[in-house]
């Protein structure tokens, strides 16, 4: 053996030694950030079941106006997206320095095998940490390997260890980027790859006992207990033969999910090439009647960019009227109520619709518009004579995006806001059949769930992301959504609308029920 082999065996030696000595202080705790999400690791906002992501991107585009719009630079974004290479290059770095032979492995072991993919939104909204859980042959080789790596790697560390059916399993901590981190365990053949230590660990770096007896589940031998983020969104425990995409309603509502509480999640399923829409429902928490919506789409003006009808439950205002007589307004409104945006308006400015019923008194929503917007001193109360009169409350506010004129209507059953009055203004003249209504061109509006209107909205979407653009004197940016943005708009104002048609609802508990889309003519 010569002198340089000698001296390598010597420096890994010591390697080993320092990582060893030195792991409260160098290893571990500096890969964590030393922070807590505080999410409930057990209730994921969306779900992907699949037969493999990597194959995700292209299926979506199976659907002819996604794939108009998207194209193929979607598939080719997340082929080269960022996280993903720098990842990859983490791993081919580890196996290539420490002789390992799955550098590559585990990447198509994620991308390419079976896997449940939970996602959870970030403060913002938006569904940025994951977990992904998966089943291999091949997984206790490459755990070994991974704690003799994590002795000596400086990318790779040792985080911690939680008890599975009674057996210690080390919890691997793997920083591929800056203030990225990866947390790696597998047990068996099972392995679940998180996307932030914080998902498990404190700043403290002890694992918070919920998020690890959700973790120790996805590693159990159990298969029922491997179900436990398919349970949460009842899906069957059999694998599918493409992909499920199935998001919370309270993610796609912004929080306001608990007013109309019987639907509880939207789910997408691929497969045999075609995609399929389904509702999740809650027959229990639908209120008498059931989910009619044939008193809404009448009162609607025509040529939405999207419109939804959903079933409300008017009690939760109840905690959010604050001084306003919440039983008087709650034991009026009854049914679904409607948000619709228009074309001709603006993504902060939608229309709601709801209705009360008859013999009501227009006093409470006076006091909900005052306790909302604010007092007379801005704008007066209107009250035009004749059957077709309607009582309005009006007031000019000032923003940061300029003067706006929020208007609360009441016209017979019908109840009206947006803050943008020009929309109630044409409501109004729908009530009064002065103007054309989105059900003149429905034939089954008590079924009808939503509205999409490709031309509509894609103005919309123009008028929005162009007016969010810096200045004229930024021509990069502008010439940037000239050329990528505007002809994908084009693509999509070819289409025609869409009605979305719930066909069914269940007789009790909860249950997927199938949403039809249906084209209508332009």
């Amino acid at each position: 053996m010569n002198k340089k082999k000698l001296g390598i065996i010597a420096a890994g030696l010591a390697v080993c030694v320092a990582a060893v000595a030195g792991y409260a202080m160098f290893g571990w705790k500096r890969l964590h950030h030393g922070h807590s999400l505080n999410l409930d690791l057990s209730q994921p906002d969306a779900l992907i079941v699949t037969r493999s992501l990597s194959s995700l991107p292209r299926d979506l585009l199976a659907i002819p106006l996604a794939r108009d719009v998207l194209r193929e630079d979607f598939v080719f974004y997340y082929e080269q997206n960022g996280d993903k290479l720098g990842l990859q290059g983490t791993l081919r770095r580890i196996a290539y320095e420490h002789e390992l032979g799955w550098g590559d492995q585990m990447i198509r072991m994620v991308l390419d095998e079976p896997a449940d993919v939970a996602l959870w939104r970030e403060e913002d909204g938006s569904l940025k940490y994951f977990a992904i859980a998966v089943s291999r042959n091949s997984m206790t080789r490459m755990l070994e390997q991974a704690g003799k790596v994590a002795l000596k790697d400086t990318q790779m560390k040792l985080a911690g260890e939680i008890r599975v059916d009674g057996d210690k399993v080390p919890v691997y901590a793997l920083n591929y980027a800056h203030k990225r981190t990866l947390l790696i365990a597998a047990r068996g053949t099972r392995m679940v790859i998180l996307s932030d230590p914080g998902m498990v660990f404190g700043a403290d770096g002890k694992a918070d006992g919920k998020a690890e007896t959700t973790v120790a589940g996805l590693l159990a031998a159990d298969p029922k207990k491997q179900q436990v983020f398919r349970q949460q969104f009842h899906l069957d425990a059999q694998p599918t033969d493409g992909h499920s995409v199935a998001v919370k309603a309270d993610v796609l509502a912004f929080g306001y999910q608990p007013f109309f509480g019987a639907l509880d999640a939207l789910r997408f399923d691929f497969s045999k090439g075609q995609w399929q829409t389904r509702a999740l429902v809650d027959a229990g928490k639908l209120a008498a009647g059931g989910y009619d919506n044939s008193a809404l789409w009448p009162v609607l003006p025509h040529n939405p960019a999207a419109c939804f009808a959903l079933p409300a439950n008017w009690a939760e205002m109840k905690p959010v009227l604050g001084d306003v007589d919440a039983s008087a307004l709650t034991e009026q409104l009854s049914g679904p109520a409607a948000v619709c945006w228009y074309g001709s308006s603006r993504l902060y400015t939608p229309l709601v619709v709801a209705t009360r019923k008859p013999g009501g008194s227009d006093e409470p929503y006076g006091a909900l518009f005052k306790a909302a917007i604010g007092n007379k001193k801005s704008g007066a109360v209107e009250k035009p004579a004749g059957p077709n009169g309607a009582t309005l409350w009006q007031r000019e506010v000032a923003t940061g995006i300029g003067a706006q004129h929020p208007t609360l209507a009441v016209s017979g059953q019908t109840v009206l806001f947006s803050p943008d009055r020009k929309l109630v203004e044409q409501a109004l003249a729908v009530s009064r059949k002065q103007a054309p209504a989105i059900a003149d061109r429905l034939n089954d509006p008590s079924r009808t769930v939503g509205l999409i209107a490709p031309a509509s909205l894609a103005e919309l979407i123009r008028k929005e992301a162009f007016d969010a653009l810096p200045s004229a004197r930024e021509p990069v940016l502008r010439a940037a959504a000239d050329a990528h943005l505007v002809p994908r708009l084009n693509a999509l104002k070819k289409y025609p609308p869409y009605r979305l048609v719930l066909k069914s609802l269940p007789a009790s508990g909860m249950g997927w029920q199938p949403v039809e889309w249906q084209a209508l003519e332009k």
